[in-house]
């Protein structure tokens, strides 16, 4: 009879095995993005992206099953629970503004540090298959309506100024992608005080300003 593995061993191999599929996956999407920028995604081929993250085609496919999840390998990430950390980040503050606030910049930062990614998701978005233009479309309209639920509430109590709470929750989202839209105009810009601005600019608009002090405290 052939023991079994301890649990613990079991668990580690596992966790191994997790880690460097994590890391062949990130090689991917780096191979994709620099691919992608290069002659766009129409011009590329699936050996080209084995050969350039150093694999067998029958070794990327253990990872796709056709070249346009390529494209989800690399956009799978940006909001994948996202919206569970936002709300985990604003459950923690008191007051619509600091809800709001800490939220923006949590989203902000992590679409800030993920510009090469929604590049793509931009330039490509016809790439993708139906089933990930529906998915990634409803993981933005939920983070969305988050923001919105937390600005409708803000305008209830009269914290903040009547607004079209969906289309300032979708502006937000806008703002946040800038570096990857726009990141052109403020190239070499500290990211702080991008953030900062655009901060200032949103609660402007639900008459609350504040300070580049506030924005970073």
């Amino acid at each position: 009879m052939v023991e079994k593995e301890p649990r613990k061993i079991v668990d580690l191999k596992q966790g191994v095995r997790q880690r460097k599929a994590m890391q062949r996956r990130q090689q991917l999407s780096d191979v994709v993005i620099q691919l992608v920028k290069e002659r766009g995604f129409g011009a590329i081929s699936v050996n080209e992206v084995a050969e350039r993250a150093s694999m067998s085609v029958g070794g990327l496919y253990r990872h796709i099953s056709t070249k346009s999840d390529l494209l989800e390998i690399v956009c799978d990430e940006i909001n994948l629970g996202l919206l569970e950390q936002l709300k985990a980040v604003a459950e923690k503050e008191r007051g619509v503004l600091n809800k709001l606030q800490v939220a923006v910049e949590l989203y902000w930062r992590k679409h800030w540090e993920a510009s090469a990614e929604i590049t793509v998701a931009y330039r490509e978005y016809q790439s993708f298959s139906d089933e990930a233009q529906a998915r990634y479309t409803h993981q933005e309209l939920q983070i969305a309506e988050f923001f919105a639920d937390i600005i409708r509430a803000g305008v209830l109590i009269e914290e903040f100024e009547a607004v079209d709470e969906r289309l300032l929750a979708h502006e937000i989202i806008l703002l946040s992608h800038m570096r990857a839209l726009k990141g052109w105009a403020i190239k070499g810009r500290n990211p702080d005080d991008v953030l900062a601005e655009h901060l200032a600019l949103i609660f402007a608009r639900l008459g609350k300003p504040i300070n580049k002090q506030q924005s970073e405290s």
